[in-house]
């Protein structure tokens, strides 16, 4: 490599690293800054505490030897002294203990606040497809304490520089050679951080497979597989799956270890060998008569403390290389930019409030994030204004992307979606989703007090409980709410001693509830919600929301639905099929019925079945 290439690596090193650990100490600093400032205070204290206990043993040991008389009352004040700096680094030391678990608590808190925030807070889903955010996700929540460290880090820094200056300094009042007696840590610290960088990086090559053996062990001690693990007997290969990817994780993690106490023990070698020559060093010196009995007590004090040092330093290596392990990840997180493209709202037009002509999907082209498949193939589709429109056909046709896209959770890989001859992608995305009522199959079991899981359908109206029992009725849930002990303010689902679980359908008629939390949506979207229903409860629901009545001027929001069951999409006034990603037909339930082609397949299909 040429000079000037080499030149720009290292600078480009220099700077990632500068970044990697300026991502951890800016979040760090945020969250305990108050504390961090205290303790950088007790740790130059107590760096100087030792050092200073060491010149006044020294001087309690030549005033000893000069005799009694002036001398011994120097040596009782010199006494004193020790016990009182002794006494205030003991108190000091136990300040430090409790800022430092407080310190550690509070940035703890900022990491699981921060990765909530870049992770709910990407507008679109393509980031919780991919892996690599996945591993890293994982790799930076299960080290949230790390970043703690770099505090505390930079507290003992302190602690060992004041300590290793202050100790130089008196070694150096004996004799300039011993003072180069800290210069020859950075060796030593040098090896040992190579060293940890290595075992650390070994991390990255084992998160997959780790990530694989966590997905075992959740499938075997989980509620959610449970059933199928026993009906399957899939308890030993569970076993035998997690045993060997931990053994293999195992192994490695021996092999790193092996080598990193390699390097440890190496680097302890290089500064004991130097600690030993420096008291013999001493001794040559009291033997030949340049140096007091003092300055040897002195000498073996501050030799004792440069070896506590050495291997305060050691670990601050260790805990460096952890950090920068981490702060390497959190900072991949920080850079991470979505496929979704997002106009910032100064220049975004405003969503309407009501869809006065309709959505016009425009040769849609659609494959997920890091994946060749298309599942959606040129799609060409206009969803009228105060209609409702049902997408039907086998999995894996693409309703669902439709869905999606639909939501903006996604945009089209090609092509365009128009809303009243507007580009979806020009709307303002909040204001957008905010004129979005929905309803997912996935959707979430929130383990909040009644009036909250529905509540949270609207934030502004969280608080109305007029509007929240509406939206119970609306939802036919109002049954299920009458069996609950406290109302509204029952507590729901396992996970709390006093909560009050529901079955699949109740869950589902919770969650249809705070899908029309929403007084005025423009788009009404139910992506097979009701899948725990029965057929008459389905066709219930679905009738309710299609007939959804806007205020004032009569206008319907846009209903799109996706259903397997054709008892109930017959009621749309258009039916979409789909087929490998394209539209194969489109019309009303009787003009498919009479074009006799996938539809009416379909269809009868299914009817027969109710009929036998």
């Amino acid at each position: 490599m040429s000079e000037p290439r080499r030149k720009e690596s290292a600078r480009a090193s220099l700077g990632r690293v500068v970044r990697v650990y300026g991502s951890i100490f800016e979040m760090s600093w945020a969250a305990a800054r108050g504390r961090a400032v205290a303790l950088f205070s007790i740790m130059f204290l107590l760096g100087l505490s030792g050092a200073v206990n060491a010149w006044v043993v020294g001087s309690v040991v030549d005033a000893v030897g000069a005799g009694r008389g002036h001398s011994s009352a120097r040596a009782l004040v010199f006494g004193a002294l020790f016990l009182a700096i002794a006494a205030g680094a003991t108190l000091l030391q136990d300040l430090n203990a409790l800022l430092q678990v407080d310190m550690a608590d509070r940035i703890s808190h900022e990491v699981d606040l921060r990765l909530m925030a870049i992770s709910s807070g990407a507008p679109g889903l393509d980031h919780l497809e991919r892996s690599a955010f996945a591993d890293r996700m994982k790799q930076v929540r299960e080290r949230q304490w790390i970043p703690a460290q770099l505090l505390q880090t930079i507290n003992s820094g302190v602690y060992v520089i004041i300590g290793m200056v202050a100790g130089a300094i008196l070694l150096g009042s004996i004799h300039l050679v011993l003072a180069l007696l800290p210069v020859v840590m950075i060796p030593s610290a040098w090896i040992q951080f190579r060293a940890f960088r290595k075992h650390w990086s070994m991390f990255d090559e084992a998160a997959p497979d780790q990530r694989l053996a966590d997905h075992h062990l959740r499938l075997a001690t989980g509620q959610t597989g449970a059933k199928e693990i026993r009906l399957f007997g899939l308890r030993d290969h569970l076993l035998s799956e997690h045993r060997r990817l931990s053994d293999a994780f195992v192994r490695r993690m021996f092999r790193a270890r092996l080598k990193q106490s390699a390097s440890s023990t190496l680097g302890g070698v290089l500064y004991g060998t130097s600690l030993t020559l420096a008291i013999a060093f001493l001794g040559v010196e009291a033997l030949n008569g340049r140096a007091t009995a003092g300055d040897i007590a002195l000498g073996i004090q501050v030799t004792r403390l440069m070896i506590g040092h050495v291997e305060m330093a050691a670990e601050l290596v260790a805990g460096i290389a952890e950090l920068g392990y981490m702060g390497e990840r959190y900072l991949w997180l920080l850079n991470y930019r979505p496929a979704l493209t997002v106009r910032a709202r100064e220049t975004a037009l405003p969503a309407p409030p009501v869809i006065r002509e309709g959505i016009t999907f425009e040769d849609v082209t659609f494959s997920y994030p890091g994946t060749e498949k298309t599942v959606l193939d040129r799609v060409s589709l206009f969803l009228p204004a105060s209609s409702t429109v049902a997408l039907v056909g086998e999995n894996g046709a693409g309703k669902s992307s439709i869905v999606k896209l639909l939501s903006r959770f996604y945009d089209p890989t090609q092509g365009r979606i128009l809303v009243d001859g507007v580009d979806l992608r020009d709307i303002d995305l909040e204001d957008w989703r905010a004129r979005l009522s929905s309803a997912f199959q996935d959707f979430v079991r929130f383990q909040f007090v009644a009036s909250e899981v529905v509540g949270v359908g609207d934030l502004s109206r969280i608080e109305d409980t007029e509007a929240v029992e509406r939206a119970v009725r609306f939802a036919g849930a109002d049954r299920i709410l009458a069996k609950l002990p406290e109302g509204l303010r029952t507590q729901l689902g396992r996970q709390f001693e006093d909560g009050h679980d529901l079955s699949e359908g109740e869950w589902q008629r919770f969650a249809l509830a705070r899908g029309s939390m929403r007084a005025d949506p423009a788009v009404v979207v139910l992506d097979e919600p009701t899948a725990s229903l029965d057929a008459r409860a389905e066709h219930d629901v679905f009738e309710r929301f299609a007939e959804m009545a806007r205020p004032a001027d009569g206008h319907k929001p846009v209903t799109l639905l996706v259903s397997h069951r054709f008892s109930t999409v017959r009621m749309a006034d258009l039916i979409v099929v789909l087929h490998e990603g394209n539209v194969e037909e489109a019309g009303s339930h009787d003009s498919l019925i009479s074009a006799g082609g996938r539809y009416s397949e379909l269809f009868r299909m299914q009817a027969s079945r109710y009929d036998d």
